[in-house]
């Protein structure tokens, strides 16, 4: 039986099992034109606390008892469309389900199987690895001997981020919230050095390991780490706003102290929404490939396996349980 996971009642504050219904649902029917799709991997990303909410954003919010919809790799296991054939791998913006129909295939992308692992489409070579290359490189413009701070630095996001600034010749330094994470984003990543924000004084560790200031701060974070950097930061920092997760289950707007800094010191502030940046995903996944392949560049996913599991994998993941990108795998390859 195909089985589906429904959003049911609007969080207040931090999402709980209760936001989620698993349900038994109807198998798709493959209509003329259309698709069906196995779910292989559900992408689990920040952004989607903030669909739970009522009120307009940048992505519309959840309807109440209706399916979860996330990128989802999957395979093709029925297809009346010329596009795809039974055996492609594809993604899309699917539902947190076994099995879905995809009406005239609309939305669906094959993916390329030289790009390597399917799941890649979804993490490195997808939105969060085009999400880590606009900020860190278009819009932080680091230069060598520059010093990038990245917040989140052992997310989907903020590995690649680091990574990319390295390739630039800059000094590239993380914080993270575990001494597990800080040893990743070092050893495996290439950062020249990273602290725990949790156990380790903000303005201390910024000053020991950015002793020339900050000329790019990468900000997946937002709040106090966002001051800290402010206060921190070289005239003419570039500063490109990426998530604000620490204020995502807040009641209320605490604020950002320390804005001053933006005139005093001319820092350039960007926030930036990946979706306005979608046509170059093919660009970037021709020139970043390779770099996978050859091993130059690491990427870690962080998997849950079952359906059953993507809530509690969603609300882990917010609450900086796992390393780089998080996935829930519903199928093997």
């Amino acid at each position: 039986m195909n089985q589906h996971i429904l959003f049911v009642k609007r969080p207040v504050g931090w999402p709980d099992a209760s936001c989620f219904r698993l349900e038994s649902c109807p198998e798709p029917a493959c209509g003329p034109e259309d698709v069906v799709v196995e779910a292989l991997y559900l992408s689990l990303d920040p952004y989607l606390r903030g669909r739970m909410n009522e009120g307009p954003s940048y992505a519309p919010g959840f309807a109440l008892n209706q399916p979860i919809v996330s990128r989802v790799v999957g395979r093709v296991v029925a297809s009346k469309n010329a596009r795809f054939a039974v055996g492609d791998f594809v993604w899309g913006f699917l539902g947190w389900a076994l099995r879905t129909v995809v009406a005239r295939g609309e939305g669906l992308h094959r993916i390329d199987p030289a790009l390597g692992r399917p799941s890649l489409a979804i993490s490195a070579l997808g939105m969060p690895g085009l999400t880590a290359w606009v900020g860190a490189i278009e819009l932080g413009m680091p230069a060598p001997g520059d010093t990038v701070y990245i917040s989140s630095a052992a997310g989907a996001v903020g590995q690649l981020a680091g990574q990319f600034a390295k390739r630039a010749g800059a000094r590239v330094v993380g914080s993270a919230g575990s001494d597990d994470k800080v040893a990743y984003v070092i050893e495996k990543c290439g950062f020249d050095a990273a602290f725990n924000y949790k156990t380790t004084d903000m303005d201390a560790a910024l000053r020991e390991l950015c002793p020339r200031g900050i000329d790019v701060y990468f900000d997946n974070v937002g709040g106090s780490t966002l001051e800290a950097a402010l206060r921190h930061a070289n005239v003419a920092a570039r500063f490109p706003v990426c998530g604000m997760i620490s204020a995502y289950n807040e009641t209320q707007d605490r604020g950002v102290r320390g804005l001053q800094a933006l005139l005093n010191k001319r820092i350039t502030m960007t926030g930036f929404i990946i979706y306005d940046h979608v046509h170059k995903l093919p660009a970037y996944q021709a020139r970043v490939a390779p770099w996978f392949r050859s091993g130059e560049m690491t990427f870690h996913e962080d998997i849950v396996d079952g359906l059953e599991n993507a809530p509690g994998a969603l609300i882990g993941m917010m609450k900086g349980e796992s390393i780089g990108k998080r996935l829930v795998r519903l199928a093997r390859e």
